[in-house]
């Protein structure tokens, strides 16, 4: 029984339980906390009804742990020096039994996703589903160890997560309020404004931690022969990159915060969980040295990029209160 419960548990490490989790609040925040409040403005609803939005979230949380576990399969060498403790496949769960759980659960999200598009008269959409697979395949065997390349696939897997609430959405609300939108000149740019800047946050905070994560790593890789931005281009230059994103994504938030965020609970919340942090991110990877440090660095910007996440209640408290 303790040996079942000991895999088990191993399981849900290999599936990034918590990652999971994550994804799937983000795109019910991206729902209930963005898209119906903004639609509410202008007395429109959301066009998926609870059972095509649930298919949509499980897809995509399916196709994620799929991801996770054909990441950790091929991976496994280096992770045996990069983080010998946290290795599980080959150990705690037998290879053939991870690329098994693979097919598994890249076959029911593509499955789930491909019938949610068909439901909607959309099968054209199923093909997202299957390109997320694909590429997470690749990225895995391939792209993974190609520099700068691997970094902007997954941060670009990462920001669809959000942008997948509203591609499957938008279609649904033109065809219903398409006389409405004719008549009124009325136009979704508002929803697509909002998403996108969620999508765009977190393509960039997650570059920044994987190439934190890529500087932590630096030792397996190199051993490997991976060629990440560290071993590619130095640790310096790896640490400017971050800074120089770190100073384009704060830039534009201060803007966005001045010219249209005019509240002071959007104010005091951006400038202390955000910016904030992101200027601490900053000065802590032009310090840092030891893989301990990058290491926190790395949750760190995973604090910022659940900041991000938890603004979406405050947006509909503050739509809900200025209507």
């Amino acid at each position: 029984m303790v040996k079942q419960l000991k895999i088990f548990l191993a399981f849900l490490r290999l599936i990034r339980l918590p990652n999971l989790v994550i994804i799937a609040i983000t795109q019910y925040f991206m729902r209930w906390f963005i898209l119906k409040p903004l639609l509410s403005v202008s007395d429109f609803k959301v066009q998926l009804n609870t059972l095509q939005f649930s298919l949509l979230v499980l897809s995509t949380v399916m196709i994620a742990a799929a991801g996770y576990i054909i990441n950790d399969y091929f991976d496994r060498k280096t992770d045996l020096i990069n983080r010998p403790g946290r290795v599980i496949v080959g150990r705690l769960i037998k290879r053939r039994y991870a690329m098994a759980f693979h097919i598994v659960f890249s076959a029911l999200g593509i499955l789930a996703g491909t019938y949610l598009a068909y439901s909607i008269h959309r099968l054209n959409l199923s093909i997202v589903f299957i390109f997320a697979t694909v590429v997470l395949w690749f990225y895995s065997t391939t792209y993974k160890r190609q520099v700068v390349i691997g970094n902007l696939i997954i941060s670009m897997l990462v920001g669809l997560v959000p942008l997948m609430v509203l591609l499957f959405e938008f279609p649904l609300l033109v065809k219903r309020y398409e006389l409405y939108i004719l008549a009124s000149g009325v136009k979704f740019s508002y929803l697509v404004f909002w998403v996108v800047s969620y999508s765009i946050f977190a393509f960039i905070v997650n570059l920044i931690r994987e190439i934190i994560k890529d500087i932590e790593d630096f030792e397996g890789d190199y051993v490997f022969g991976r060629q990440t931005i560290p071993i590619a281009w130095g640790l310096q230059t790896a640490k400017w990159i971050v800074i120089g994103l770190i100073v384009t994504m704060i830039v534009p938030i201060v803007y966005l915060l001045i010219k249209y965020l005019s509240d002071k609970i959007s104010f005091v919340y951006i400038v202390l969980f955000i910016i904030v942090p992101l200027i601490m991110l900053a000065f802590g990877v032009s310090w840092a040295s030891t893989k301990k440090q990058y290491h926190i660095l790395s949750q760190a910007s995973k604090f910022i990029m659940l900041s991000g996440l938890i603004y979406c209640p405050l947006v509909n408290y503050i739509i809900s209160a200025y209507k």
